[in-house]
């Protein structure tokens, strides 16, 4: 049984980020950390998920999640990997291939895992322990809820009574495109501000109290402007005090 909610306390020594979908991409993602002079002696960074797939090193961003300054709720592609993992039939790995699974994976992942036994291992682990959701507590009192495409509640507590048992309510959470409607807005009351990935927006993204930040980790292996709407996909990272500086309707560039 996977833990479905993680309790972070607040960083007393360094700073927070946030940061979108990765799939990854290894080296943008240091580029980001190196623009921010991250220290990992004190400061942390909080994934929204979707680690792997599309980008070159989706092992090495796999393999993050063993790092101290480093948390991730898991995202769809990491749920299709676990998926893969308990119950090969259950996935078509030819989607899941087609979809980015290819970019590191490319005879398949019953021949890489064959290949890579001990990445199965830790993966395998992986599954019974990423959270769903983590809640971040901040130094001020307040509380950031991170999940990887949604909050589909309209309260904090209803999500936490729910989400040990409830599976349609998890795959909701990883799988719905509610923002992908331009006019779509939420609030969730219980909680200060949440964070979400998963759909591929332009630009930084305030909804009702979620921010939206996946701004196209998984384009960056096509030149800019091939996808018009996305015309300079990029991995974003916002230090989670910022967040609350967003006004509403603010796209951040």
């Amino acid at each position: 049984m996977s833990y479905p909610m993680l309790t972070v306390e607040a960083n007393t020594r360094g700073r927070d980020f946030v940061v979108g979908d990765i799939h990854g991409w290894l080296e943008p993602l240091q580029a980001e950390l190196d623009a921010i002079c991250f220290d990992t002696a004190v400061d942390r960074l909080f994934s929204v998920g979707d680690l792997i797939d599309r980008g070159p090193n989706s092992e090495a961003c796999l393999m993050l999640t063993r790092e101290p300054w480093f948390y991730a709720v898991r995202g769809n592609h990491e749920q299709i990997l676990f998926n893969w993992l308990a119950d090969p039939d259950s996935i078509n790995t030819s989607d899941w291939m087609r979809y980015g699974g290819k970019a590191w994976m490319e005879n398949g992942p019953k021949h890489f895992f064959w290949n890579h036994p001990e990445l199965r291992t830790y993966a395998e682990q992986l599954a019974e322990r990423m959270p769903w959701v983590i809640e971040l507590e901040l130094k001020d009192g307040r509380r950031v809820g991170i999940s990887h495409s949604t909050v589909p509640v309209d309260d904090w507590l209803d999500l936490k009574l729910r989400l040990a048992t409830d599976q349609a309510l998890r795959e909701e959470m990883i799988w719905a495109r509610p923002v992908s409607n331009p006019q779509f807005k939420h609030w969730v009351d219980g909680i200060d501000m949440t964070v979400h990935g998963h759909v591929i927006l332009p630009h930084v993204q305030k909804r009702g109290n979620g921010v939206y930040i996946d701004t196209g980790a998984a384009l960056l292996s096509q030149l800019p402007g091939t996808v018009p709407e996305i015309p300079y996909p990029k991995i974003s990272t916002l230090e989670v005090s910022q967040l609350f500086d967003i006004p509403d309707d603010y796209l951040l560039a």
